[in-house]
Parts: C-alpha cells; structure tokens; sequence
C-alpha cells in the first residue's frame, strides 16, 4: 500500500520506446492521488532508444514522488543486472528506512496523544461502505494530513479510503454502540 509506505521502486521493460502498459497504468493511477513526502526510483531495460525508464521516472515526478537515482540495462538483463538491481532496491530501502519521518507526520503523533478532544465534540466516526476501514476524527489520517481533531465534514473533498482508495462518498456514519 503505498500510503504506508515512504516509497516505491517500479521496473519496466521498453516496449515501442515506451513503458509496459500495465506500468503505464498504474503510473496513471498513482498521478491522480497526489502523494507527497514519498520517494521513489525506477528500473528497467532497453533496446536501441531506451525511452521507458525515462518517462517512468518522469511520470512518478510529476505523480509528486521524490525521485532517487534511476538504473537502466541495455538490451535482455543478464544475472549482473538483476543483482546491481537487486542491491540498489535494497541500498534504498536502508536509505529510506533511516530517513526521518515527514515532520507533519511526527507533530501529528504527538498531538495526537497530547489531546484531550473527546469524540462527542468533533462528530461521528465514518465508516468506508466498501473496506470497513473506520475515520476516527480524533485520530485524523496523518498520511493524507487530516490532523487529529479534524470532523468529518472538514475533511477535504479528495481525501480517498486508505485500504481500498475510494472516495469521500463511499463513507457511511459509524453507528455509535452501546453502553
């Protein structure tokens, strides 16, 4: 899930001077959901022109990802290949796993076990219709900076279900329980 995570890392081969479709797909996907404070790098080969690699790194900048260093092979990759990709998958990952969290993220945190805000005064929990995934205004949703504290109906208009990534509408309010 890449709202959990702090990047990706998207191969591809060059088809027609361009990305594989399925790629090209989900690169499309990732565009419209606006991600900030994420990394990622691509991988890939190519024949004579090489040009996939290329647009896939493109295509995830302007998606709002934080680009790292690209790796491209020429032609079929070969054992060498895979392995340098292989250790720059995981020489990233070391360099992501020890950069600091978003600073918006870290406040979140602490504010959020410094409140004192009851549930009662900021409105219901919402409930996705489709994932179950519950919105709880006193956690907020620090992946998509919702701050704890924030109601229901303060939430932006884009905000997408963290499970299954559906929109604001597929929300229902939570019924509250019994006591």
């Amino acid at each position: 899930n890449v709202f959990r995570s702090k990047g990706v890392l998207v191969g591809t081969s060059t088809m027609n001077n361009v990305m594989m479709p399925k790629i090209a797909g989900l690169v499309e996907e990732m565009t419209g959901l606006r991600f900030r404070n994420k990394r990622a790098s691509a991988f890939g080969s190519h024949g004579w022109s090489g040009g996939a690699v290329d647009r896939l790194s493109t295509r995830l900048q302007d998606a709002g990802f934080e680009m790292s260093l690209s790796l491209k092979a020429k032609w079929r990759p070969d054992q060498d290949a895979l392995e340098l990709w292989r250790e720059h998958g995981r020489e990233i990952a070391r360099q992501w796993a020890l950069a600091p969290l978003p600073q918006s993220t870290v406040n979140t945190v602490v504010k959020e076990e410094t409140s004192a805000t009851t549930t009662a005064d900021l409105g219901p929990r919402m409930q996705c219709s489709v994932c179950q995934w519950i919105y709880d205004p006193a956690k907020g949703e620090p992946m998509q900076d919702v701050a704890p504290g924030t109601p229901w109906s303060e939430v932006p208009d884009n905000f997408l279900c963290p499970e299954c990534s559906l929109g604001k509408d597929v929300f229902e309010e939570l019924a509250s329980e019994a006591k």
